[in-house]
């Protein structure tokens, strides 16, 4: 029998049972398209949770803090020297260290934000992708540098609501007051001592204001970034009274050469007793998470799919009762069995790939009709002021996701219409053409 007769012979017989063909692809529609949004749906998940780690830092950066206590194998001091042997591992670029200035608010005039304050060196900022929209870098201890968002929160502005940019002062050359909460227990080391809990040793902080002129403001970088305001790494220090030779910084930001990179650096720096945060790990670890998300997904839309294939194994199997005249007069003309079973599995598959790409069809509505309702939503937390996050999108069909789907409901067909298919070819000749 050549491809051609048994195409004809397959389409030939589906068409005489219209209905029945219907009904029995409709299961595999619902199976398919279940399948496929339970999967897109974890693929949309974990698209939104990368792109959210993308805005925590760029892929090459690595985040790093003193870990460990004196004495036990960890860092004690994250100082000039750390800093240089850091600098000096494969795969480092640069390294950025920070001190975290203890600001209460900065204040314009009468007006205030509670912007975070950040001391690094100003000459390493541009190697770590930081830009200025306006003005220029700080040149002296007494000039500070702002985020993209700062000038808008002076004014009232939210820049985490995800809603239009409210009013922008013009601060280029202004002078803003720093509040800075100064505790009596820092030392002049710069190493922080445990402080009493309690209200009398919450009395003794002792708030002092610095003015610093605004030299420029930055690019938009990331949300971060954007919300704070930069001083050199000497300015910081002596915001936080701290008068020390060997200054400790906070944290340091390690730039790799390539996101590839990331993982083999952060290993070396844990090794040393570094805690490290990076984007890149982070997303590597989630993948596991999503996989076994998707897994559990995929297996409840699975369940529809079996009950659609239990469909096409009663349909077939209807189908032989009907027809064991015809398959007798076939086995009668010189039909093999190995013929038999490819047109009883044709049909089988045929039905599965009709229910496959209605499911198709079905899912990728859906999944567009779900998208363009979470972004009415997106767009109307935005207008009062919410903080839902722009292009979010809950359910993403990649085409491999789709060819996938066709795929195995194919299969799915062929493995139900196995068993009729098997008994067809087995039914006697003589028996079949006495049937009426």
């Amino acid at each position: 029998m050549r491809a051609r007769d048994l195409i004809f012979i397959v389409f030939s017989n589906l068409r005489r049972m219209k209905l029945r063909l219907v009904l029995t692809a409709l299961g595999v529609v619902i199976g398919t398209s279940a399948i496929v949004l339970m999967v897109s749906l974890g693929i949309g998940l974990q698209e939104n949770v990368t792109q959210s780690l993308g805005e925590l830092g760029a892929a090459t950066h690595i985040q790093v803090m003193a870990g460990g206590e004196p004495g036990i194998g960890g860092p004690e001091r994250l100082d000039d020297r750390a800093i240089g042997d850091i600098s000096d591992l494969d795969h480092v670029q640069a390294v950025l260290p920070q001190v975290m200035v203890q600001a209460q608010d900065i204040t314009y005039k009468r007006q205030s934000t509670f912007a975070s304050v950040t001391g690094v060196p100003m000459d390493d900022l541009p190697t770590f992708g930081y830009a200025l929209a306006e003005g220029r870098w700080p040149r002296d201890d007494d000039e500070i540098v702002l985020g993209a968002s700062v000038p808008e929160m002076f004014a009232g502005g939210d820049p985490f609501s995800g809603g239009p940019a409210g009013p922008r002062l013009d601060l280029i050359g202004k002078r803003v007051a720093v509040t800075v909460m100064k505790m009596p227990d820092m030392e002049a080391s710069g190493k922080e001592v445990m402080v009493a809990e309690g209200p009398e040793s919450q009395m003794e902080a002792a708030e002092t204001k610095r003015r610093l002129t605004v030299v420029g403001v930055l690019d938009k970088l990331d949300m971060q970034t954007d919300s704070t305001a930069f001083v050199t790494l000497k300015a910081a220090l002596d915001l936080n009274g701290v008068r020390s030779s060997r200054p400790v910084y906070d944290t340091a930001v390690v730039k790799v050469d390539s996101p590839d990179a990331v993982a083999g650096v952060e290993k070396t720096l844990t090794s040393r007793g570094y805690l490290t945060f990076s984007a890149v790990s982070v997303r590597k670890s989630l993948q596991a998470v999503f996989m076994v998300i998707q897994g559990v997904l995929g297996a409840l839309g699975g369940i529809a799919m079996i009950v659609a294939a239990l469909g096409i194994t009663n349909t077939m199997t209807m189908s032989i009762y009907e027809r064991t005249r015809e398959i007798g007069i076939m086995k009668a003309v010189g039909a093999s069995n190995r013929q038999i079973k490819r047109v009883f599995l044709g049909e089988a598959a045929v039905i599965g790939v009709l229910g496959g790409l209605g499911g198709l069809a079905l899912s990728v509505s859906g999944a567009a009709l779900a998208n363009l309702f979470v972004q009415s939503l997106v767009a109307s937390q935005s207008m009062s002021g919410g903080a839902m996050p722009q292009n979010t999108t809950f359910f993403v069909i990649p085409a491999s996701l789709g060819l996938f789907a066709i795929a195995f409901a194919a299969g799915v067909g062929l493995l139900s219409g196995l068993l009729p298919a098997v008994r067809a070819s087995n039914l006697d000749p003589l028996i079949a053409l006495r049937h009426e």
